[in-house]
């Protein structure tokens, strides 16, 4: 459990990388750069939620059969899914406060702090307790 508690904290740190790159790109081209930051940040936030949520049901799953198990992943990716698109709609709604450019870029995170960690966990894993 203490590699999952590390592997976790070390996709956090690769989605704030991310979250910092992606937002200083789009400050520098964006013409609307407060609703830009608005949509990188609540991107970001939605993306912590749900690395969050996979580690916590990842979590649960283990501890069920394995057609229990099957179950409550799909439900939960669903349960993801869904909260990835409600987020979406909410920057496309509010576009003058959340761009949804900045918006996806953010979710997209997930994705990439998955393929940071190797790197992460070997610049910064070591220090990460």
């Amino acid at each position: 459990m203490r590699k999952v508690k590390k592997l976790l904290k070390e996709m956090f740190l690769g989605l704030a990388v991310w979250l910092l790159l992606v937002l200083i790109i789009l400050l520098i081209i964006a013409t609307h750069k407060l609703a830009m930051a608005g949509g990188v940040l609540l991107g970001g936030l939605a993306a912590a939620g749900i690395i969050f949520h996979m580690y916590h049901h990842l979590d649960i799953a283990l501890d069920l059969d394995q057609r229990g198990a099957q179950k409550h992943i799909q439900f939960a990716a669903l349960r993801r899914f869904a909260i990835m698109a409600a987020v979406i709609a909410v920057s496309m709604v509010f576009y003058k406060y959340f761009h949804p450019l900045g918006t996806i870029l953010g979710i997209f995170g997930v994705k990439i702090s998955a393929y940071m960690q190797p790197v992460v966990h070997k610049y910064a894993g070591k220090k990460i307790k």
